[in-house]
């Protein structure tokens, strides 16, 4: 989480999901927390330089491309284009 203490991650923990500091010590497992956060969703931001390229091997890095939809034959043919 990027934070610099326990108490700061406990802190975000609660705000994020909503619990009171009393549940997350008491209501629910370390552990339990711990495999939620390891399984939360991650953003990474792009690197502009590279136009776009994360320049990762991890899953899903490499080239993104943008594409503009303002139709909706634009959505239908880049639906048709993912299956």
């Amino acid at each position: 989480m990027g934070l610099n203490s326990p108490w700061g991650s406990r802190g975000e923990l609660c705000k994020n999901f909503g619990w009171t500091y009393d549940y997350l010590l008491w209501g629910i497992s370390w552990l339990n927390v711990q495999l939620m956060v390891a399984d939360a969703v991650r953003i990474k931001d792009l690197d502009t330089e590279n136009n776009g390229e994360s320049g990762s091997d991890e899953a899903g890095g490499g080239k993104v491309e943008h594409r503009e939809l303002k139709t909706k034959e634009d959505i239908k043919n880049y639906i048709k284009g993912l299956i």
